[in-house]
């Protein structure tokens, strides 16, 4: 499904499962539009990202009570360009076994803002990074809020990469990992204080909780 709507267009899928089988490139691929709302959905076995949100103004996205799962690259890739301020909420998702990352959230081609909250969700069983935000200096700042969810049995469970990318993380559990939570490249790991990590061979240091005032 390619979605080139209208800048005032709001699109909405529901119900939908999408079946790559190993032949199909991308599920959902958004290319402008206001917003897209996804509900209700799979989508398996694609050969590349299970849903593609790459809007060049600003828009944001909605996925709810969605499985990601068997594809050839990243399950979720939120990846703007432009300069609009552009906003992703995941609730209940998960994006599992994927050939890459889980939820991959990236400013490195935009230079507005983007922000990305995920609550009661599951990244497990990715080649890559569970959930994963990232961007380059002199880009867009980039923003991950991780609210009650799960990181486990990825090769990196977080990852925070780049000069202004910031994960914050609440009341989580991240297990299995190969590699625990990561940071690099000036990117920021933020915790509450209240998350639960174990069970992977590597981990840096803990992370400093964030400064609630």
């Amino acid at each position: 499904i390619t979605i080139n709507a209208g800048v005032n267009d709001a699109v909405s899928l529901r119900g939908l499962s999408i079946e790559g089988g190993g032949v199909g490139q991308t599920g959902i691929l958004f290319n402008t539009g206001a917003s897209l709302t996804v509900e209700n959905c799979v989508i398996r076995h694609v050969t590349l990202d299970g849903i593609d949100f790459n809007p060049n103004a600003s828009s944001s996205l909605s996925v709810s009570n969605s499985l990601v799962a068997d594809n050839g690259n990243n399950g979720i890739t939120v990846e703007p360009s432009g300069s609009g301020t552009v906003t992703a909420v995941f609730n209940r998702v998960q994006s599992n076994n994927n050939s890459n990352d889980g939820i991959i959230v990236d400013g490195e081609i935009s230079t507005g803002t983007v922000k990305a909250t995920v609550y009661d969700s599951v990244a497990a069983g990715n080649a890559g990074v569970g959930f994963y935000a990232i961007t380059a200096s002199g880009h867009a700042p980039t923003t991950l809020m991780l609210f009650h969810s799960v990181a486990a049995n990825n090769v990196y469970g977080l990852f925070s990469f780049g000069l202004g990318a910031t994960l914050r993380v609440a009341n989580s559990m991240v297990t299995g990992n190969t590699n625990g939570w990561l940071t690099g490249g000036g990117g920021a790991g933020l915790s509450y204080g209240n998350d639960a990590l174990d069970g992977k061979s590597k981990h840096t240091e803990a992370p400093p909780r964030v400064s609630v005032t």
